[in-house]
């Protein structure tokens, strides 16, 4: 097959969600003089985190180095589920038992703060609890998730199903798989819509947007940080620095603690409503075990495939090649989409860390939030909000209150990941 003749000819190298919640590229406001708090980047956590401080009768100005949401918070898959890297078994080994139910309790509340968030404010974006597939893309997988559920169950109430093989086709329309897990709490939204509904609170609530002005440091002391940034200089009480995967070198330190990954995502054309029902039966949100994850869903109007991975390092930003890589992956699983085109082929940088954990911590009086490891609907969210609580002195989160790690002559730069993505890839390839 030509893979060239899998695009449209007027394919688009940005989002989907950009269709529906186009990113404004105006400066939105001019810099003031002073603030009690400035946030550093305009994503889900710095959104959430300025409009609890402002609720709470701070002067709060975000500043964001782009147009407001550009990065992450506008490309991704709109999935929402009480979500850690680790699986809840494999926690338990690692931390404990004890542990592990605080860290995953902590993830369900993520999750139920996004819904209420939404929910009680009114954002309209799509949201939908419509359960998410873990597709089990070997054998054993199916068993590990088994054992998960039985022990999320036992101690955490979850309400997770697995699925046979045999029955694996009334949820996701592929032989590939070797059964899987329903997990019906979870759900998923149009990302560019929630962040303008975050957007749309936050002024509501008086915070200062500034975009395209980049921060160029932060310097002085907790009570009187002075912020040096493209339009001058803002002083503040107080500073968050959300930047994620998007943390330049002038965040040196933080920059050192996260580890930038891109996930790209593609869009078909519509598709007669028999096809998608063909995919994705039930309309759930689709993931599975591979070890680079495959996920994947249903636009908003039900009548496309989204449907996202991680490529080669080599693709980072090559979005026809990621795009080309990504259709081989959808038309493995599913020979029926072949005949159609992709509209959209786009990417976005999620951030790990070297611990596999979020974080939200503070150092030198700047509090810091990122590296959710690819559930940051939910974790970034939260943490934005947590953080906020903790700058305004009542109770917070404390599960991933915790120091970052890194490594050893680590810059920021993951040099190292092609060689990991090989290597995941081949084990994909072979099932092992």
């Amino acid at each position: 097959m030509n893979m060239n003749s899998i695009y449209v000819d007027n394919l688009k190298l940005t989002p989907y969600w950009w269709e529906a919640a186009p990113r404004a590229e105006v400066q939105c406001e001019e810099l003031p003089a002073r603030a009690d708090t400035v946030i550093v980047g305009s994503g889900y956590s710095g959104l959430t985190a300025a409009v609890t401080l402002a609720e709470a009768g701070q002067n709060v100005v975000v500043i964001d180095a782009g147009a407001l949401g550009v990065g992450a918070s506008t490309r991704n898959g709109g999935a929402i589920g009480a979500t850690l890297r680790y699986s809840f078994a494999t926690l338990v080994g690692k931390v404990g038992l004890e542990n592990a139910v605080r860290f995953y309790k902590a993830a369900v509340r993520s999750r139920e703060f996004v819904f209420d968030l939404i929910e009680s404010r009114g954002i309209d974006c799509g949201l939908e609890r419509c359960g998410r597939f873990y597709g089990a893309h070997k054998p054993e997988d199916y068993e590990s998730l088994a054992r998960d559920m039985d022990l999320r169950t036992k101690h955490l109430g979850a309400t997770a199903h697995m699925v046979s093989r045999a029955e694996q086709r009334a949820y996701v329309g592929t032989n590939e798989y070797f059964g899987g897990r329903l997990m019906p709490e979870d759900g998923h939204l149009h990302p560019g819509l929630y962040h303008d509904g975050l957007v749309d609170q936050a002024r509501r609530a008086g915070v200062t947007l500034v975009s395209n002005c980049r921060v160029k440091c932060i310097g002085g002391t907790l009570g009187q940080f002075d912020i040096d940034t493209q339009q001058g200089m803002i002083r503040a009480k107080r500073a968050i620095v959300a930047t994620n995967a998007y943390t330049g070198a002038e965040f040196g330190w933080f920059r050192r603690r996260l580890v930038p990954i891109q996930s790209q995502i593609i869009a078909t054309e519509p598709l007669p409503p028999d096809v998608v029902g063909s995919v994705i039966p039930r309309g759930h949100q689709i993931g599975d075990t591979c070890k680079l994850h495959n996920y994947y869903r249903t636009s908003p109007d039900g009548t496309r495939i989204l449907f996202g991975g991680r490529s080669g390092a080599s693709q980072v930003n090559d979005f026809r090649r990621s795009g080309r890589s990504l259709h081989r992956r959808m038309r493995t699983l599913f020979p029926q989409l072949e005949p159609y085109k992709i509209t959209h082929s786009w990417g976005g940088f999620i951030a790990f860390t070297f611990d596999h954990f979020p974080h939200m911590t503070e150092r030198n009086g700047i509090h810091y939030i990122g590296g959710c490891c690819g559930s940051g609907v939910a974790m970034q969210s939260y943490l934005g909000h947590e953080t906020a609580k903790k700058l305004l002195g009542g109770s917070w989160e404390q599960a991933f209150d915790r120091p970052y790690a890194t490594q050893m002559f680590y810059t920021g730069n993951p040099w190292f990941m092609p060689a990991i993505i090989g290597f995941l890839e081949a084990r994909d390839r072979l099932r092992i």
